[in-house]
């Protein structure tokens, strides 16, 4: 397998950044692909969870490519890159915006709206439930959005393989507890239905906000999680179909939850032309340039999305820039951002005191990681089936391959509209900001950690 690295990509801008990652836009370089334009998910192995959440992430994505079916509805991994001693995808690039974007901009949802973005979710859970594969992380900050206005469910680096062998550990019992089913919380049973819980807890959030107010404590986060108590605003104010779906997903008893090929059956759903659906015939309730992007409030800034102190992270084992945190910092400023300094930039970048707690060693990250590197079949060789495989990214077919350049261009331009060169940093509470949405983004937690 030929092994890609730093001189395989240009790196065009920032698109966003998670617990764990910082998101890029990238050019291919070299390749039959060589103009395609994808999004880089860089990985910073900070800690023993981190590198746990990339290997489990790895795997199950490889799983979806590998897969006859590619569902638009879900990510597809093009690369991996285990390259020096830093770890990425290359994934399908989206807008940069998420459904958490949107309800900040536009506030709660029309019931006609919210169901539009539950039907697509839908559709993706359907293709990994169908691989036994449980995301266990739904939340508006995983369902991302194509420039089009429709969506697809990211970040399985929560998700659980149902294939594996052997009983689930604690790691495994994650996501984010203010949508996470009670058994999960608990650390009781990993089952298809906990995605049935954190669906309604997302239609729920779409329509009427949280259903839990903020916890002071991580540990009041997950005791709450595990008491399966909610609350969903004005309930009596929404259609009896609504209320009858969130009925049947909140139960605390998973057995008495339904799977997917039911909740389609159910009133509020029972409308929907399911192969509109999934052939994306649907019209989306707003197009992504609508949308405006509103990074984490604590962020500082505005900080460039071209900036090269940030782009220089794309294949560096260093973070190079470290957001505005809570965190105590002792790292040089330059306006907003932290640079982190680093006496030695191949120990103390990557074998980080929490590794090296946990007994990490450069030979054992390289062991764990010496079979990240993948290429995804479309993508392998000169083979004609595979340089025509057709992937369907929006209301086209973008043919992967030498095709694939024109189509590549003209999505640049469309996200260049939507960013206009810089990333706009929005305080919640801004005059002019939507009056009715109110909450910070949460990251995903197991109950191991």
């Amino acid at each position: 397998m030929v092994v890609l690295g730093a001189g395989d990509f240009e790196v065009n801008r920032f698109i966003g950044r998670g617990c764990y990652s910082i998101v890029y836009e990238v050019e291919k370089t070299t390749g039959s692909d060589s103009g395609s334009r994808y999004a880089l998910k860089r990985f910073f192995l900070e800690n023993d969870s981190a590198v746990k959440c990339v290997l489990r992430e790895r795997l199950i994505l490889e799983r979806l490519a590998l897969a006859d079916y590619q569902s638009p509805f879900l990510p597809v991994l093009f690369y991996s890159l285990w390259y020096n001693y830093s770890s990425a995808f290359v994934l399908r690039e989206g807008a940069g915006c998420d459904l958490y974007d949107l309800l900040c901009h536009v506030g709660y949802l029309s019931e006609t709206n919210a169901r539009f973005y539950v039907a697509e979710v839908i559709c993706g859970l359907e293709h990994l439930h169908s691989l036994s594969i449980v995301h266990l992380d739904i939340k508006p900050e995983n369902v991302l959005f194509y420039p089009d206005g429709h969506v697809f469910v990211s970040d399985l680096d929560r998700s659980y393989d149902l294939t594996r062998e052997g009983k689930p550990t604690l790691d495994d019992f994650t996501g984010t507890p203010l949508f996470m089913a009670p058994e999960v919380a608990k650390g009781e049973v990993i089952d298809v239905r906990a995605d049935t819980w954190s669906l309604a807890a997302l239609v729920a959030e779409m329509v009427s906000g949280p259903i839990r107010p903020d916890a002071e404590t991580t540990a009041q986060d997950f005791q709450r999680a595990r008491s399966g108590t909610y609350s969903i605003r004005g309930l009596k104010s929404f259609s009896k179909p609504l209320q009858s779906f969130f009925s049947a997903c909140f139960q605390k008893n998973y057995n008495q939850r339904p799977y997917l090929v039911d909740i389609k059956k159910l009133r509020f759903l029972k409308p929907i032309d399911w192969t509109k659906v999934l052939s994306r015939q649907w019209k989306p309730p707003y197009q992504a340039s609508e949308i405006r992007h509103r990074p984490a409030k604590e962020d500082n800034g505005p900080l460039k999305s071209t900036d090269q102190r940030v782009l220089s992270g794309a294949f560096s084992p260093h973070r190079p820039v470290q957001f505005a945190s809570s965190r105590k910092k002792t790292n040089k400023h330059i306006n907003g951002p932290v640079v982190e300094q680093t006496l030695d930039p191949r120990l103390s970048a990557v074998i980080t005191p929490n590794l090296r707690e946990h007994g990490y060693t450069l030979d054992l990250l390289n062991e764990k990681f010496q079979s990240f590197n993948f290429v995804h079949p479309c993508l392998r060789g000169d083979d004609e089936e595979n340089r025509e495989l057709e992937v369907k990214l929006t209301n086209g077919l973008c043919r992967i391959g030498l095709s694939e350049t024109n189509h590549r261009a003209n999505k640049a331009a469309e996200l260049e509209n939507i960013f206009a060169g810089s990333i706009k940093l929005v305080d919640h509470e801004q005059a002019g900001s939507p009056g009715l949405f109110r909450r910070t983004r949460r990251r995903g937690l197991s109950i191991g950690d």
